[in-house]
This record gives C-alpha cells, structure tokens and sequence, in this order.
C-alpha cells in the first residue's frame, strides 16, 4: 500500500478545511447548550392531520442505495448485539442497530450480522481491518453502513480503512466519527470526500454520553444541542449537501431524541435503548424478572485489559424498557407529537419550523414532575 497517497490526502484535507472556516461568516458559539437548555417553542396546525399521518422517516444513503428508515440508531456497545438488532429493528419499523467490534473475533462479527437478519445492521469498524475480512462483512445482504469507530473522527488515521473499503467499490453508507467542532467537521468531511465517497455520514458528539467520561477526565467537548446547531449551520454556509449527521449521544428522553432530531438526520443513543433485548451477561434478574441492566462505555473503560475507565464508566439502571420495541415506541409517539406542535408533517419540515427557547434554571425544573 502506497502510504505517500494517505499524506497527501491529509494535507490536501487540511488546506480545504482552513479555506472553508475562512469563509464561514458567524461568530463562533460561546456558550454550548445541552438538551435540557432548551426547549421547543410550540406554533400551531394548520393541516388537519393527526400524530399518527405524520411520517418520521428519512431517506439515507447506504451501502445498498437510498433507504428511508426511522432516524434511530443503535450504539456500537458489547451488550448490544444480534438480539438486540432485531428487536430495535422491530420488522423495518424501527431503527438500524450499529454491531459492536471490542472484544470480538472477526468470525464472531460476521455472525452477529448474520445473525440479526432479517434486521437491517450497521458493523462498527477499527482502522485495521484487514482486506478479507472487509469483503466478506459487505457481501452479506443484510448490512447497509459500516461505522468507522473511533474515539475521533477527525483523524488521517482513518485513511487507509477508507481506502480498503474504496478498493471494494462502496462509496456510500460509510459513517465517520466522532467529530465535535465545525473545525473537526470539515476536516472528517474532506477525508471522505478527497477518499472518494460520495455519499457518507459524520458523526458528532464528544463526551455526551452518559456513561462516557471524557469531559471529565480529558476537559474535552462542549454541550451536544449547540455543537449540532453550529455543525448544521456551517454545514449550510460550506454547501456540505453530500454530508448527513448523525447525533451520538446525550440523550435521556424521546424528547433529547427530538431535539436532536431538528439540527441531524439521524440519533445514535446507548442508555435510552437499556432493555431486556441487552446481552444476558447484563440483565439484573431476580427469581427470573429483569430489575436492572448494567451500563459501560466503550471507551478505554473495556477496550484495554486493563480497564483504566480513561473515558468510560458504568452505572447500573434501575429504570428501563421491557424491550427495544418499546423503546422505539416511545421514540416515535414523542416525534410524531413534536412535529404536530410545529406544524409539520414530515421531517424536512420539521427542522425548518422548529425554533428553541433557552430555559433558565426555573424553567428545566418546572420541565419535570415536581
């Protein structure tokens, strides 16, 4: 492999992201706000439609063309494998599940996409992958992205992967994260693009997660709701129309799912999916019913033996869903609802009607039961 070409790109990527933040006219954000800042300001219905005539679908690109799917993707965690997959999938009403690669052998990630079938995956990916394995994990029917995974995304690291996965004659349903600035946005978009792909997904959000402790122990990443609106807003100055993003963390209610929903085109969620369709080696039982679900990062916290929690932590939940199914539920009526308020019924019009009001202290608490 020729590593000279990666350099090049790397550098080319570098010059057209420093003329594109040259050109980008606002301030930049001072203040980052996370979900529970803002609220969603209701307007009115003009269109005499129910919740349930509203459609919540959006058209993606994937490695088998243009599929319109519900914008929900499932994180690349351990606990959430092939049972996991087809339960969030929910007979292609649901959402797309993003296999997990930490810990597994490559003939154990090529049975878990088998075995999700007849569920749509995704296949998270590191960036040594070797050529063979890359070609048997696309041939199987029922994968449509591969998630190049990690920690971040915006990193010439990720070049010779892109360039294995080129060599396959994909150009689409490739995502890229995770990314959290417009500086590091435009830098994974010119990888991508300069790699060839023409059609592909970044994903934002650095240390939202609930159980991810990189603010804490590296001081990096700023609040998820405004880092999405500064992305998106660049994203319209630089004409990045080839580019869809997903929102990868932060969210705690269908409501941080809508929400993020205004500002990408699709949300990445781990906790908000804990449910008995985790991994049996996760479920808290007691005389056979499910009374918690156990709760880690994937980042360093069980990506090295020696469990250093750098960026990741656990937690145990006491309060979760039966299944995926029912998480997907809650998902959708919450969206559905939301568009109604704002006079939308579908998800183009949806984030052009949308507008947030910040909340002080007050307001977030009057938000809750109380």
């Amino acid at each position: 492999m020729n590593y000279g070409i990666f350099d090049d790109i790397a550098q080319a990527a570098l010059e057209k992201t420093q003329a594109d933040l040259a050109r980008y006219p606002y301030e930049r954000f001072e203040t980052y706000y996370t979900f529970a800042d803002k609220t969603i300001i209701p307007t009115f219905l003009t269109q005499p439609v129910s919740r349930t005539q509203v459609s919540t679908r959006q058209l993606f690109y994937t490695t088998r063309g243009t599929l319109e799917l519900f914008p929900a993707f499932g994180a690349s965690m351990s606990m959430m494998r092939s049972r996991f997959a087809r339960d969030v999938w929910d007979e292609g009403n649901g959402g797309v599940h993003i296999l997990p690669r930490v810990g597994l052998s490559d003939d154990e990630r090529l049975a878990d996409v088998r075995a999700s079938a007849p569920a749509l995956v995704g296949a998270a990916l590191g960036i040594n992958e070797k050529e063979e394995f890359l070609a048997e994990l696309f041939a199987e029917p029922n994968l449509i992205f591969a998630s190049i995974d990690i920690a971040h995304g915006a990193n010439a690291a990720v070049l010779p992967v892109l360039h294995k996965i080129r060599g396959l004659g994909l150009d689409s349903g490739i995502i890229l994260g995770n990314v959290g600035s417009i500086e590091g946005f435009a830098y994974a978009y010119w990888l991508m693009k300069l790699s060839g792909f023409r059609h592909f997904i970044l994903k934002v959000g650095v240390g939202p997660g609930s159980v991810c402790t990189t603010r804490i122990n590296t001081g990096v990443g700023v609040g998820q709701l405004s880092l999405l609106e500064e992305i998106r807003r660049f994203q319209s100055v630089v004409g990045y129309t080839d580019a869809q993003i997903i929102a990868d963390g932060g969210v705690n209610s269908s409501g941080d799912f809508v929400k993020a929903l205004a500002y990408s085109d699709g949300v990445m969620m781990g906790k908000f999916f804990a449910s008995g369709s985790f991994e049996d080696e996760v479920l808290i039982k007691k005389d056979g019913h499910l009374e918690g679900v156990l709760l880690y990062g994937m980042a360093s916290s069980l990506v090295t033996e020696k469990r250093n929690f750098i960026e990741g932590s656990s937690q145990t939940l006491r309060a979760f869903h039966h299944t995926a199914q029912e998480a997907i539920a809650r998902l959708r009526e919450g969206l559905q609802s939301a568009m109604t308020y704002v006079n939308a019924t579908n998800l183009t019009e949806f984030r052009g009607n949308v507008r947030f009001a910040r909340n002080s202290a007050a307001a977030i608490a009057e938000a809750g039961v109380h």
